[in-house]
């Protein structure tokens, strides 16, 4: 059972089949004395205290007890358990494996096809990362709104590695600082090219020779 929100999250439920003896149990035990109900009302507790929350970047497990999250960049394996029972009923787990620990989605339908879909969006999230790592170690230091940077993102650009929106805001950027650029250079002429202390020596020995 999945629910789904606006902010792209998605909520996975365990079906009711995963705890399938023991909603039958409940009711065949419910003529004596009741113990039935009680018991029905354990299952049913246990069966709704289990969800799970799918996003672009995660995998959330939250129980009665414990939340735990898992980014999808570090899962590295998707595996489908499934016992002689959950077979027959068409439900399964899923075991989601990092380098470091494990998170079990048990009870889900369609097993099968959940695991494409998380295998297919921990893909995407490790080529988005992968992209980012390219950009964070190969970007030089440029400054903002030089004709260089504007070379360097339009590289980037061509080879897909950055979005058209991401591209147009950095060129908008760069149009002004470079728009700044040519007011400074306008104003000071050839002073804006030289060292401070440059500057401050010229300006020195201007002003010595005034007073002079």
């Amino acid at each position: 059972m999945a629910s789904q929100s606006q902010s792209k999250q998605v909520t996975l439920s365990p079906s009711w089949k995963q705890h399938f003896i023991g909603y039958v149990l409940s009711v065949l035990t419910i003529p004596i004395f009741g113990l039935g109900l009680i018991a029905f009302y354990f299952v049913r507790k246990k069966h709704k205290g289990t969800s799970y929350k799918v996003t672009d970047t995660q995998i959330s497990s939250t129980d009665t007890k414990y939340q735990r999250n898992i980014d999808l960049v570090n899962i590295e394996d998707v595996q489908i358990q499934q016992s002689w029972l959950q077979e027959k009923l068409g439900i399964g787990t899923l075991v989601l494996s990092t380098s470091a620990a494990s998170m079990d989605v048990v009870g889900m339908e369609e097993p099968e096809k959940l695991k494409n879909i998380i295998e297919q969006a921990i893909a995407t999230q490790k080529e988005q990362q992968k992209k980012q790592d390219v950009r964070r170690h190969r970007e030089p230091k440029y400054q903002p709104g030089t004709m260089e940077k504007m070379d360097y993102l339009t590289g980037l650009w061509q080879q897909g590695l950055i979005s058209d929106d991401d591209f147009e805001n950095e060129k908008r950027i760069s149009n002004r600082s470079l728009y700044f650029y040519s007011q400074i250079k306008g104003y000071y002429g050839v002073y804006f090219h030289l060292p401070s202390h440059h500057i401050i020596k010229k300006h020195l020995l201007t002003t010595s020779r005034q007073s002079l």
